[in-house]
């Protein structure tokens, strides 16, 4: 069976195409603005994770860890 288009398949056709090509490119556009949110949210918390670990680097060296107390030593006695 072979199938000839009229003008007003290809304006039908052309119209579909237009349509869906629209559609498409405002899928992508959200997509891409909802992943440069995400982008700016893991650049935020690095920021912070690494402000965090500095602070702790800080307090650490603020105040030496306790000594562990020796073992006391049996002589070798059971």
């Amino acid at each position: 069976m072979i199938f000839f288009m009229d003008e007003q398949d290809y304006k039908n056709l052309i119209t579909v195409y237009q349509n869906k090509h629209t559609n498409l490119i405002n899928q992508v556009i959200a997509l891409e603005s909802r992943e440069l949110k995400y982008r700016q949210t893991i650049e935020m918390l690095s920021n912070n994770n690494n402000q965090l670990n500095e602070k702790i680097l800080q307090l650490e060296k603020k105040s030496p860890r306790p000594k562990k107390p020796a073992k006391p030593s049996d002589g070798g006695k059971f």
